[in-house]
């Protein structure tokens, strides 16, 4: 490791550095068809592949304002139900916002937040909510801009602050950054993040004992904080206290176990010390992790390539692409789900369903390949390893509304007609607009409906004012029953 430079990385927010994404790639449409009492109907549901790109050295990850994920039905639905009431309320959309985004709907979010703003143009919050979904569509100038507007909007917030402050060290502007953090401090002396990021700007200009204090003081104020203990750790090493900087290392080491920097810091501090054996075992640990992580990063360069083929219509070059990205790193779940994804579009449903099955294998918590390979399940008359599928997605990701969708359209295929309105409920709580949903909600009522119940009729003619073209999946006996009624909506 060297002792010439500053090492550091810098995570104003949180424990682990947040990756950023790429935009959100909307596929496969897979069929899934559940049998009624009146009749079978094709539902399509959409899952996301999502790439994430690793952050790069002095990257700052502040937290988002998020809902934990078993809040974010009930936080989303609280939402609405205040909005129902009070149409005006800024504060209402902007939980709704809040709650939609921690749930992974980015649009249903944005639309959100903005009708926060509409209403009340100075309301900090929601200006952060729309920076943080910015940032996670790697739009980095609206982010910076809608940072700068949280700020001006509360200068008091340190949530805002230390998101500007974030995006200013990804940018290399280190003097507005360290504004952004000294005013943290001003407010929150004992902010860890800031502190973290004092001691990286008190590095950048050689300070290295002012460093170690503000690297200390983070640890203190946040034991469990592995980038600052890392970052003391590379402070210390270069002061030359080995055994300072050894404990710090170990410290980084015990919640990030596979960071090959914290690993070969930790080799250099032992070899310093004398302890040669153990030194070896680490600096061989520390090189097999770079070269794992060199692998991963072609893969996800790849896999980032592959998206853009994707993207432009060009499913050859993806493929290829993908399949690069999974000869550098075999066990990157993103580059299989995605190509399982182009696949299934060419219809190779044999290969997709493997694809998902490795993408499900070698990242157990990947909840839209989970949602993918469920649907591929559904297809091939799995229903009972579908479900399994889809019940793990929606208690991996509660606010995945594709996934309470296509879990409530199987259940209901294997006439657990109760649990399907459940989720279907649960899926139209999540997106309201999801026409699909509405229809297969409405034929599960209509089931037992004759003649055709208010509550079915509603959710049906809600389907077809959101989707005409649904009108041609209707069974004959529903679609009579409509028309019969006076109150169908006409196709527009």
């Amino acid at each position: 490791m060297s002792t010439g430079g500053p090492t550091a990385h810098v995570t104003l927010g949180m424990a682990s550095s947040r990756p950023f994404h790429q935009p959100v790639r909307l596929g496969p449409r897979l069929a899934s068809c559940f049998a009624l009492t009146i009749s079978a109907i094709a539902l399509t549901s959409a899952s996301a592949q999502v790439t994430e790109r690793q952050p790069g050295q002095g990257e700052i990850a502040p937290p988002p304002s998020v809902i934990p994920p078993d809040q974010v039905l009930s936080a989303v639905a609280e939402a609405r139900r205040t909005i129902r009431e009070h149409r005006d309320s800024a504060e209402a959309y902007l939980r709704l916002g809040t709650a939609l985004r921690s749930g992974g709907n980015a649009q249903g979010a944005l639309d959100a937040i903005n009708l926060a703003l509409s209403l009340d143009p100075t309301l900090s919050a929601a200006w952060l909510q729309k920076g943080l979904i910015a940032l996670d569509g790697d739009t980095l100038k609206a982010a910076t801009d809608d940072f700068r507007r949280a700020v001006e909007a509360d200068p008091t917030s340190v949530s805002a602050r230390l998101e500007l402050a974030s995006i200013l060290f990804r940018d290399g502007d280190f003097d507005g950054a360290h504004k952004q953090i000294e005013a943290v401090l001003q407010l929150d002396p004992l902010n860890a993040n800031a502190l973290d990021g004092l001691g990286f700007l008190q590095l950048q200009h050689g300070d290295l004992r002012a460093a170690a204090d503000s690297f200390r003081k983070a640890v203190a104020r946040r034991p469990r904080f592995p980038e600052a203990q890392e970052n003391l750790g590379d402070t210390l090493l270069k002061l030359g206290d080995w055994q300072g900087a050894r404990q710090a290392f170990e410290l980084a080491l015990r919640d990030k176990p596979e960071d090959p920097m914290a690993v070969y810091g930790l080799a250099t501090a032992l070899r310093h010390l004398g302890d040669t054996v153990k030194a070896e075992a680490e600096f061989a640990k520390a090189r097999a992790l770079m070269k794992a992580n060199t692998a991963l990063t072609r893969a996800q360069g790849e896999n980032n390539r592959g998206l853009q083929m994707w993207y432009a219509g060009d499913q050859g070059g993806a493929i290829a692409a993908f399949r690069s990205a999974i000869a550098f790193d075999p066990t990157y779940a993103e580059a299989h789900n995605n190509l399982g994804g182009v696949l299934w579009e060419q219809k190779n449903t044999k290969q997709a369903m493997e694809e998902f099955s490795a993408a499900v294998h070698y990242k157990p918590d990947f909840a839209k390949a989970r949602n993918n390979y469920g649907n591929a399940l559904v297809s091939a008359g799995d229903l009972k390893g579908a479900v399994e599928q889809f019940e793990a997605a929606v208690s991996l990701e509660p606010g995945f509304a594709a996934a309470h969708f296509s879990l409530g359209t199987t259940l209901a295929q294997q006439g657990q007609n109760r649990r399907a309105e459940e989720e279907l409920h649960q899926a139209l709580t999540l997106d309201p607009q999801m026409a699909a949903a509405h229809l297969a909600l409405g034929l599960l009522l209509a089931s037992n409906a004759t003649p055709l119940n208010t509550a079915a009729r509603t959710e049906l003619e809600e389907a077809l004012q959101l989707d005409p073209k649904l009108r041609a999946a209707l069974p004959p006996q529903v679609a009579h029953a409509l028309d019969s009624s006076g109150s169908a909506t006409p196709p527009r």
